[in-house]
């Protein structure tokens, strides 16, 4: 049985046998990660390792299992609550880190919405932060939506933030072409703030005030 992989060449599936390639798994991650975890194509890993693409196989069957193992790396750096007081302090340590790997491994937030199954990469961290937020009178189905909503909200806010902060072949921003984009007497104030955490913060504790007064579960 044969399959196209994600350079466009024809593969039996499988792992090849042969001698074994002179780079590890860790290897082909940092190289993914490199080239950008949303972009990446496995020629352009292999060119940056030093050797053909086919042997990139003898380690990975597919793209998507250097995808999964890129998400791996990124779950493995993100902080574990401990000794946080209370429950707005554990979703602050969330809101927080799901900003630092959005900051720490670019195009994350495209992987997270493009590949249905990433978020189970992350399922003992969810965990262990909803035991946290459970510990203090909330169920578990009150922890996931607070978990989940300030998730969504931080890394879609980040992805607006990369749009601003990407600059065109001409040397234009983003956020330039917004400025140009908007009329005199327009409504929406493009700010330099669009690049950077402000906003992000202005939402998370727009979302801890709320649940100060409703909890709503998933």
């Amino acid at each position: 049985m044969r399959q196209s992989n994600v350079d466009g060449n024809a593969r039996t599936v499988g792992k090849k046998a042969g001698r074994k390639p002179a780079f590890t798994e860790a290897d082909v991650v940092t190289a993914a990660l490199d080239e950008g975890i949303d972009r990446f194509t496995l020629s352009a890993v292999a060119q940056r390792l030093g050797v053909v693409t086919p042997a990139i196989y003898r380690l990975f069957d597919s793209r998507e299992q250097v995808v999964v193992a890129c998400l791996d790396r990124a779950a493995a750096s993100i902080r574990l609550p401990a000794d946080e007081p209370d429950w707005h302090a554990v979703l602050k340590l969330w809101a927080d880190e799901c900003w630092r790997v959005c900051e720490n491994f670019p195009g994350l937030e495209r992987v997270v919405y493009d590949y249905a199954p990433a978020f189970t990469r992350i399922e003992e961290i969810l965990a262990e932060y909803s035991r946290r937020i459970t510990a203090y009178g909330k169920t578990p189905g009150q922890a996931m939506f607070a978990l989940d909503f300030i998730g969504d909200t931080v890394f879609a806010c980040h992805l607006s933030v990369e749009s601003m902060r990407t600059v065109d072949d001409s040397g234009t921003t983003g956020l330039d072409r917004v400025k140009a984009a908007v009329s005199t007497h327009s409504v929406i104030e493009p700010r330099e703030s669009w690049r950077e955490r402000g906003v992000v913060d202005l939402k998370v504790d727009f979302i801890l005030m709320g649940l100060e007064h409703r909890w709503p579960e998933i």
